[in-house]
């Protein structure tokens, strides 16, 4: 007998089979999707740690190009405002026999902004030195120290091979009642100073105070007196890049020199012991 095979069941066979592959193959899709979702996340959380990089590399360049002009302006800005305007010249006045009974009661020294300063003060009954002479003095020998002295009877040596000679009409002593007044120290010295090396006494005598300031360099100085009580300032520079010999022989300009100098001592001065720049 010849077996039929039924129509409807053979569509459903064929249908079924259809189904089938077509969800393998979707399964198939799925699983793809989720292994490539799985890796996605890696490039994608190393990618804003490579941009927050460039963004770091990048905003700290202009920080170092600011850091690196920063300081360059305020070194030129500092240079200027610490610039020194004062000339080597010495710096006299009063007579010529430096000769006062302005006592001494005390010394210090102190550092500033671009020098140093060294303050004479002197009892508040009585006043600054009307005479006084203070000038730079060399060691031509090219020794460790130089010596100051009044010409007469003072002398005294300080350490470096420049100092300041520092004559003052005065005494150091109440010579009245026998009394020494100033009971301070001899000598200074300090690491905070930027170009005095020591400063150190020299004594008094017959009306004439003697200090010695050793220095580095022999840079403009300035001389300034205050009152109540009565002291005298000695400013020094730190640094000095002026033309030293120019400003020294034109100091007469801003300096009223006595008459009982020569009138060629300015020049001889200066063109002794300075070069031009």
């Amino acid at each position: 007998m010849k077996y039929v095979f039924p129509v409807a069941l053979l569509f459903a066979l064929l249908v079924s089979a259809c189904g089938g592959s077509d969800k393998s193959q979707n399964q198939g899709n799925v699983s793809s999707d989720t292994e490539n979702a799985a890796e996605d996340p890696a490039p994608v959380e190393e990618t804003p740690d490579e941009e927050d990089s460039e963004e770091e590399t990048v905003s700290s360049e202009p920080a170092d190009e600011v850091e690196e002009e920063t300081p360059e302006e305020e070194e030129e800005e500092e240079e200027e405002s610490i610039s020194c305007t004062w000339n080597v010249a010495p710096k006299i006045t009063g007579e010529l026999n430096l000769s006062g009974g302005n006592i001494l009661t005390d010394a210090r020294i102190g550092a500033q902004e671009g020098f140093d300063r060294f303050v004479l003060e002197f009892d508040s009954e009585g006043s600054v030195p009307e005479s006084y002479e203070i000038k730079w003095v060399f060691d031509n020998d090219g020794g460790e120290t130089v010596f100051v002295s009044d010409d007469l009877h003072l002398e005294t040596e300080v350490q470096g091979n420049i100092a300041l000679q520092v004559k003052l009409a005065g005494s150091h002593w109440d010579i009245v009642n026998d009394v020494e007044v100033y009971e301070g120290p001899n000598s200074f010295s300090s690491s905070l100073l930027g170009n005095i090396i020591e400063v150190k006494f020299g004594g008094s005598h017959a009306g004439i105070i003697l200090w010695g300031i050793g220095v580095d360099e022999a840079n403009g100085f300035r001389i300034l007196e205050f009152t109540d009580p009565p002291r005298i300032a000695i400013d020094i520079c730190v640094a000095d890049l002026s033309d030293k010999l120019a400003n020294c022989l034109v100091a007469g300009e801003t300096w009223e020199y006595p008459e009982w100098l020569s009138p060629d001592f300015l020049n001889t001065y200066c063109e002794s012991n300075f070069v031009s720049s």
